[in-house]
């Protein structure tokens, strides 16, 4: 990997993901030569990191209003708090590219919903990459990133399979 590649694609972690302590990744790299944030063995381990994060904001944790973290504002304010961060623009870039208002609920099960928040988190934390649209990888990369932490497009969270098929034999 180049050095004059942005820390987070450097690290395989495109959300720049920091270490917490007794916090083990899967895909996480044996050797952790950068103690703030989080190495990865390939990119798909980190992107599979970001939708894991976001899929437990939503699940697990509360927004400072008690409600669920379920819009963009809740999300980056959550991910890249105001004290590190210009929280205001970050939430702007996101919604922007999500086509919505930075108050308009959202479901990261969605494939579409996830893979458009994870593109744009991996752009606002890297800056724009070589691919065309300014990204960093491969829509290979980021489904098979998506797919490894549950979400799948087509697939619906919540339903349930219909059993009426399965017959004794």
């Amino acid at each position: 990997m180049r050095p004059e590649f942005p820390r987070g694609i450097r690290n395989f972690n495109p959300g720049n993901i920091r270490h917490a302590k007794g916090v083990r990744w899967q895909g996480m790299a044996d050797a952790q030569g950068d103690s703030e944030f989080v190495q990865f063995t390939a990119p798909r381990w980190g992107i599979r990191a970001i939708a894991r994060i976001l899929i437990t904001y939503q699940d697990k944790r509360l927004a400072p209003d008690g409600s669920r973290i379920d819009t963009v504002r809740e999300i980056i304010e959550r991910w890249a708090p105001p004290s590190e961060n210009n929280t205001n623009a970050y939430t702007a870039s996101v919604a922007r590219a999500l086509g919505i208002g930075p108050d308009v609920g959202l479901d990261v099960y969605d494939f579409d919903v996830m893979r458009t928040l994870v593109l744009a988190i991996i752009r606002h934390e890297n800056g724009p990459g070589p691919l065309p649209g300014g990204q960093w990888y491969g829509e290979s990369i980021i489904a098979e990133g998506l797919t490894l932490a549950g979400i799948e497009r087509g697939a619906k969270h919540g339903a349930k399979q219909a059993d009426t098929d399965w017959r004794p034999a």
